[in-house]
């Protein structure tokens, strides 16, 4: 024990404060704690020697006070410590005054003081990593702001849910617990709107459109539509020209999605497994829409005989991509124009509309070719290949199976059959 610890230990017990005495010693003599498998690793803090005395000295004010009935002061006392192990970083002797100051003011029913303790109690454990704790204390600090008609209180507990519900349900997604995560996601939601934020609203709804993507049924598709609806709605009233471009991306590629769940069992995909007459015949069909993060540096699977995309859904798709594109030529970013036009060169593919695939997709290879990514080059020329291939397969079908003059010619003598015919 080094004398300044012993020396402030002697003055605390020769002063008669025998609970102070056991806090100060346990304070400055903590054995390290190795952490569970569960916990955040905590750095060891250390009290530094000149603020021996202050710890000293507000442990003995504190049960001074209480002895003399003075809970304020008690209070103001382990308030003062509490901000004080706050700003060492050590959160675990933080909480543990944050919860002395709660107690304090649960016995003496200071319902100002316990919302103070309880919303510090909070943040102390979100600082510390534990953040299902700290949402607990935010939503009892929600309950008692409501009760005692404090407007701006609860609004600041909706504030501090936001943005933990919104931690924990990423968490949630990262460890591949989607429904888990979606809970937490449609408290997000809920939170902002009690904030009255919209623009924390607008980032709920689109992380709730895009976990009600991810689990990819009908049901849940449907449901993330009307989220990223929302999510345009209100980036048209704040002029947010990026997130109206995405919002139109995610509504596009929902819509595909689900034109293809709804027709993909009369006509399920196959990736080069079909046999017969039929398959020499079938155009290629392009990929559906990726992710819009990935898309532009992915290349999925070249070819896929998706089933022809003619309904509501698919008119849905394209005006959406038509309305992103848009977005992303006033913006003037290459890279967002690319993925604007390799996607519409998909959907008019999947219509079979094959003139409007290849000027998209031609469109697409001159950006991916001023942007320079090779990745992107060749998969924009290998998506311009198969729509220019398809654009003329019915008029090599024909003369394959009704024109063999033609056909011979063009063996022969490599006669175009337009010039033949």
């Amino acid at each position: 024990m080094s004398l300044d610890k012993q020396t402030l230990c002697i003055d605390i017990l020769v002063s008669g404060h025998v609970q102070a005495f056991v806090d100060f010693f346990y304070l400055t003599h903590r054995p390290e704690v190795e952490p569970t498998d569960d916990e955040v690793p905590e750095e060891q803090v250390g009290i530094p020697s000149a603020m021996l005395p202050l710890v000293k000295t507000q442990l003995a004010e504190a049960e001074v006070a209480r002895r003399r009935g003075d809970t304020q002061a008690v209070f103001g006392s382990y308030k003062q410590l509490a901000d004080f192990f706050t700003g060492l970083a050590d959160q675990r002797t933080a909480i543990y005054f944050w919860e002395k100051c709660l107690e304090i003011t649960q016995l003496t029913s200071d319902a100002e003081g316990e919302a103070q303790a309880t919303r510090s109690l909070g943040m102390a454990h979100e600082a510390s990593g534990d953040l299902l704790a700290a949402i607990k204390q935010y939503e009892q600090l929600l309950r008692l702001t409501q009760s005692t008609g404090d407007v701006t209180g609860s609004q600041q507990a909706n504030e501090h849910l936001f943005v933990a519900y919104q931690s924990v349900a990423a968490e949630r997604e990262g460890e591949g617990e989607p429904h888990q995560a979606l809970e937490y996601r449609e408290k997000c939601l809920e939170a902002s709107r009690a904030c009255g934020d919209a623009s924390k609203e607008s980032k709920a709804q689109y992380n709730l459109g895009q976990a009600h993507e991810g689990l990819a049924d009908t049901e849940h598709l449907k449901k993330a539509l009307g989220h990223y609806e929302q999510y345009l709605s209100l980036s048209e009233k704040a002029e947010d020209v990026e997130a109206q471009g995405s919002a139109c991306y995610a509504l596009a590629q929902v819509y595909q999605r689900m034109q293809v769940r709804a027709s993909s069992s009369s006509a399920p995909c196959t990736h080069g497994r079909t046999s017969g007459a039929h398959t020499s015949s079938a155009p290629h069909r392009l990929s559906s829409l990726p992710p819009r993060r990935s898309y532009s540096h992915t290349l999925s699977p070249p070819f896929c005989v998706w089933p022809f995309l003619q309904s509501q859904d698919a008119e849905a798709a394209l005006t959406n991509m038509q309305r992103y594109l848009q977005f992303a030529q006033s913006s003037g970013k290459l890279t967002s124009q690319a993925e604007a036009c390799c996607a519409l060169g998909v959907l008019y593919n999947a219509q079979n509309d094959y003139a409007s695939a290849v000027q998209y997709l031609e469109r697409y290879f001159e950006l991916a070719r001023s942007i320079g990514d090779r990745q992107l080059i060749d998969k924009a020329r290998t998506y311009l290949g198969v729509a220019r291939g398809n654009s003329v397969l019915p008029s090599f079908m024909n003369v394959v199976t009704n024109d063999l003059d033609a056909l011979l010619r063009w063996k022969n003598r490599r006669t175009p059959f337009e010039a033949v015919r």
